[in-house]
């Protein structure tokens, strides 16, 4: 049972977020809402954190 990750999109003039299904393909890409037709994909709620470097903190301390 292999479940696929949950897409959500967020429609840039209300705000609202919303999943992929409940886009109206008929009558083009727009929300469900207020029928705007821009979207973007809604971002997570969480932050990434990127290790960039093996400095040392004592060696951040002067760059």
């Amino acid at each position: 049972m292999s479940t696929s990750p949950r897409i959500l999109y967020e429609c840039v003039k209300c705000g609202r977020v919303f999943e992929r299904e409940r886009i109206f393909k008929s009558t083009g890409v727009r929300c469900p809402f207020c029928g705007f037709p821009v979207l973007r994909k809604a971002k997570p709620g969480t932050a990434k954190l990127i290790k960039t470097s093996k400095l040392s903190e004592e060696q951040k301390l002067f760059f």
